[in-house]
Order: C-alpha cells, then sequence, then structure tokens
C-alpha cells in the first residue's frame, strides 16, 4: 500500500524522517501523534524531511520558537484546547528527539509549554447517581456503566477488552478476577474485577453476542474505534436520569476515579494501583486472591444490588473485614468455622449472613487484646485493626488510626496499618 492508494491513512509514507519516527510509536500514541503532527507540517509549509534538514543547520534556536509559537496557533487559530496544544507541542519536540535533534528550551519557555489552563472538574459520581443512571440505561449502556466503575480501567483498555477476557469465570461468585490485562498507557498489568451490578450486564452482553452469531474469543465487546464514545454514552445517561452535574464535566474517566477513591479507602496504595492498572514496584505484587478481599470490603461502597445469593453486599464486605480482622488477632479459619457452628446450635437453624456478621464480630470483640500489648506484625504494640465504641474514635483519629467499617452493631472497625 502506498499514500496515493489511502492518502487519508498513510499520508506520510513518502516523508521518510515523519515515517520512521510515528511507526517506532506505540498504537495508542501513534494515532494522537499522527494527528498532532499533521497540525505541524501545516503550520509550518514543510515536510519531515524538510524540518530535519533545516534542524541540522539551525544555529539561532528557530525551531524552538517555532515550536513555541505553534502552540499558541493551536489555540488560537485551530480552536484547540489548551490540553491539546500541550499534547501537540509534545508531538513535535517526540520528532526532533527522536532523530537525535532534540529542541533546547529555557525554563520559562518550557513553563509555557506545558501551561494549560484551567480545566473543567470532572463530576463525583456516587453509588445513586449510578444506580439512577442504571435504570435508565439500555443493555450497552448498562455494559459501559456497570464494567466501567467495575474494572477502573482507561478508556482505551475498556474498549479492547474482548469476549474471552470476560466469558471464562463469568459463572463465579462476584467479585471474579478476569486475570492479568496489559495496559497500553503504562505497559503494566491490571487485575480486574466482575462486580455483583457488572455480571448480570456482561452475561446478557455475552448472550446478545451469541443471538449475533459472535463467537469468537477474541472478538471485542464494544466495536467503538473513537475512546470518546464512552463519555458520550455516560453523559446521555445522566441526562435521561436527571442528573444533576451542573457545569462539571462527566466522562468515562470519572468511573475510575469512582473506584479508586473507594479502594483507596480499603487496600494499600500499591493494591489499588495493580486492580486499575497503574505501576508499582515490582515487590508489591500480590495475587489476584489477596485483592479479592480488599475489593469485596469495598465493594460495600460501590455496588447497588444484591449478591447471585441475594445475600447485602454491605454484610458481605463488613464479614470480610471482620475475618480480615480475626486473622490479624490469629484466629485460623477453623476456629471461625467452628465459631459458625457453635452459633448455629444455639440458634437452631443455619446461618444466614447477618448471623455470620454478628457471630464474628461477638468473637473477634472477645479476642481482641489490649492496645499495649504487643502482637506480631505489630511492634509498637498497638494493634493493626481494633473494634471500638464511636466515643473512643476521636482519640483513636488523633493516633493516626483510620476508620475501616462500620458494624450492624454500630461499633466501629478501626486500623493503624
Amino acid at each position: 500500500m502506498n499514500a496515493q492508494n489511502n492518502p487519508q491513512n498513510d499520508w506520510y509514507l513518502n516523508d521518510k524522517a515523519t515515517c520512521e519516527w510515528l511507526e517506532g510509536l506505540k498504537k495508542s500514541t501513534k494515532a494522537t501523534y499522527k494527528t498532532a503532527w499533521k497540525y505541524f507540517l501545516e503550520y509550518v509549509g514543510m515536510n519531515g524531511d524538510q524540518i530535519l534538514e533545516s534542524r541540522k543547520t539551525d544555529n539561532t534556536f528557530a525551531w524552538e520558537k517555532k515550536v513555541l509559537a505553534f502552540k499558541m496557533w493551536m489555540m488560537e487559530t485551530k480552536k484547540q484546547s489548551s490540553n491539546s496544544a500541550v499534547t501537540a507541542a509534545t508531538t513535535a519536540r517526540s520528532f526532533f528527539a527522536y532523530h537525535r535533534t532534540g529542541l533546547e528550551f529555557r525554563k520559562t519557555e518550557k513553563t509555557k509549554l506545558t501551561e494549560k489552563k484551567r480545566v473543567q472538574e470532572d463530576y463525583r459520581f456516587n453509588k445513586d447517581d449510578l444506580k439512577k443512571m442504571s435504570d435508565y440505561a439500555d443493555l450497552t449502556e448498562k455494559y459501559v456503566l456497570t464494567a466501567g466503575k467495575s474494572f477502573g480501567l482507561r478508556a482505551g483498555d475498556f474498549i479492547s477488552l474482548r469476549r474471552g477476557d470476560l466469558e471464562a469465570y463469568i459463572d463465579r461468585d462476584p467479585p471474579i478476577s478476569i486475570g492479568e490485562l496489559r495496559t497500553q498507557k503504562e505497559n503494566v498489568n491490571a487485575f480486574p474485577f466482575i462486580d455483583v451490578d457488572a455480571k448480570p450486564v456482561i452475561k446478557m452482553m455475552l448472550e446478545q453476542m451469541d443471538r449475533e452469531g459472535i463467537k469468537d474469543a477474541n472478538a471485542r465487546i464494544l466495536t467503538y474505534k473513537d475512546e470518546i464514545q464512552l463519555s458520550r454514552i455516560l453523559q446521555r445517561v445522566a441526562d435521561k436520569a436527571g442528573i444533576k452535574y451542573g457545569n462539571k464535566n462527566i466522562r468515562f474517566h470519572c468511573l475510575r476515579k469512582f473506584l479508586i477513591d473507594h479502594l483507596s479507602n480499603y487496600m494499600a496504595e500499591s493494591k489499588w494501583k495493580q486492580v486499575v492498572g497503574k505501576a508499582v514496584h515490582e515487590s508489591a505484587y500480590v495475587s489476584p486472591d489477596q485483592l479479592r478481599e480488599d475489593y469485596i470490603r469495598a465493594m460495600g461502597e460501590t455496588t447497588f444490588t444484591k449478591t447471585s445469593n441475594g445475600e447485602d453486599v454491605k454484610l458481605l464486605a463488613q464479614k470480610e473485614a471482620l475475618k480480615m480482622m480475626a486473622r490479624f488477632n490469629g484466629m485460623t479459619e477453623d476456629q471461625m468455622k467452628t465459631i459458625f457452628r457453635q452459633k448455629s446450635i444455639v440458634l437452631g437453624r443455619d446461618l444466614n449472613l447477618q448471623d455470620e456478621v454478628e457471630a464474628l464480630e461477638e468473637a473477634t470483640s472477645q479476642t481482641t487484646k489490649p492496645k499495649t500489648e504487643a502482637k506480631k506484625g505489630c511492634p509498637d504494640g498497638k494493634h493493626c485493626q481494633r473494634i471500638v465504641n464511636e466515643s473512643d474514635l476521636p482519640e483513636l483519629l488523633t493516633e493516626g488510626y483510620k476508620v475501616v467499617n462500620v458494624l450492624p452493631s454500630g461499633k466501629i472497625v478501626v486500623s493503624n496499618d
């Protein structure tokens, strides 16, 4: 294929300097830079080969001045946002750097190149917003909404999801780990989970693909070419649901922020970064099973439906918080099962989730040692987690504790981990 056969996509193939540079970029970066570079070529009236030859004989920093002026031209003439203008200037710098003729800017010039006007603030979803939007959404819209906030992936990674990524474990109890996904921007692994809201929607999407004869495991769930489609879907559903978002911005990234905000209340930074696909030190990686325990606790704050067994997600999260605390205090899984059996005998029936939470709460309260007594893993003599009354909370917060969960009895789980 040559430029004459496909001028829209391959306009740069006869431009050796441009072609060599663009073909060396990652696919996602290439798409953005190709558009911005076309603007730059229009601005300077040259192709990449000509620019490179001119740069080699530039002793007056003319190209530094042109890139600075180009950024202003993008905003004033092309009416692009300051974000797009900064990206365009970065694109030009990338071209020169690739060909080892990098531009040299003064500190004040670098500031001008990266300076952005105040961007519109993102709207902060809460659980009620998402529930209301789900009620007004069609199937595809429900998928974007529920799976988007369940995974916390960036838009490009979300659009790339394929049938095989989601169907392998879909019949398991949520949250369901879907394994490793390699992210585009940071090129690291993400470990997303399917929560109780997303599971039935994903199953319906898979069933719809079956009806349409799309059974290839590599078939994409969504066929959108442009990531902006995801943001447009969310804004459309928010409008249908009557969400009052004022002058705030609704975009797909808001779902990622929503999940991260809640995960960070229940997970260490290195853990939630693994879930959503942000780089962490190699030594910080833990298994999906360990991530799942913390995700369950956060799920009580991020979901609005019951589990597949009809259980309340909030109670399920409280049970996991208590089990974690019990393990911190040296209680084994077998000991916890014994507590459940004893509780069942006392009640004369099988335990429901509420019963299990209450049994664990009572047992954990009894086994929590005084805070001055040292515990393995807590060398300063303070327990990582404790159950306290609300009246004890102010003092503990000043000592560096944070609230982990509120139990059905009204008592509070705090942690200094």
